[in-house]
């Protein structure tokens, strides 16, 4: 992983939200000076410094578990761990939901599991499914997923945004290559969408069988007793009243 993962991550958060160093200064009361070096990685990051710049950015709580843990390894997770299995009770706990949900490793949005509600909504779909790569490759997934180029767009720039140096990582790599085969993939791997359409929850997914359009809303939990490697999200059923007011 990059030697500056927190410094590449800022300064893409920063120009995302439009904002020059000095604004960005102004907001969160620290030196042009300070930011300038902690983007390019010649002042050592500090926990003091992570959380008021994340403030000052708003940077949601996904996006700095993450980046916290590329910036100082081993404080959340260990080093080249193997990721476990999910046990019989996360199995349990995970079909027990009757709305589509699994466990997802951040940030390649790979699935570990998947119950039966997910696999029923994304075809194709189940564990070791890359939600980006079904996404952009599926023939099925612009008949499900109805905003399909801003729901890929939104799964592309957030893949980009948690993975501050991807030359270094040869999974990544693969992703990226494989990604590459569709003719989307290059403009939206190189545009950014902005802050407010990224961490929109809702999503419209087409019933198979019924072909009815339901807006869901998407949840991220991190499990914290037992800790987990993966992320559970679930796609709970909007009512109506929110579809609309969120148009």
């Amino acid at each position: 992983m990059s030697g500056n993962p927190f410094g590449s991550f800022i300064r893409h958060r920063r120009r995302t939200a439009g904002l020059t160093r000095e604004q960005l200064a102004s907001r969160v009361n620290l030196s042009v000076s300070l930011i300038e070096k902690i983007e390019q990685g010649t002042r050592p990051t500090t926990l003091a410094n992570l959380r008021i710049l994340f403030d000052g950015l708003d940077v949601p709580p996904l996006q700095r578990r993450h980046i916290l843990n590329l910036s100082l390894p081993g404080m959340l997770t260990t080093d080249d761990a193997p990721t476990p299995a999910p046990t019989p009770a996360d199995l349990d706990d995970l079909e027990s939901l009757g709305h589509p949900a699994g466990f997802f490793l951040i940030p390649a949005f790979t699935a570990v599991a998947v119950n039966p509600a997910f696999e029923h909504a994304f075809p194709g779909t189940g564990p070791g499914t890359n939600l980006i790569e079904w996404i952009l490759l599926n023939p099925a997934a612009p008949a499900v997923v109805p905003q399909w180029r801003q729901e890929a767009h939104r799964l592309v720039c957030a893949f980009r945004t948690l993975t501050p140096d991807p030359s270094t990582d040869v999974h990544t790599l693969e992703l990226i290559e494989n990604c590459g085969k569709s003719p989307e993939w290059e403009r939206m791997w190189t545009t950014n969408l902005p802050i407010a359409d990224q961490f929109r929850d809702q999503i419209l997914v087409r019933e198979p069988a019924s072909n009815e359009v339901h807006p869901l809303l998407a949840r991220l939990y991190s499990p914290e007793f037992p800790d987990r490697p993966w992320w559970l999200l679930r796609l709970i059923p909007a009512c109506r009243s929110q579809h609309e007011s969120g148009k």
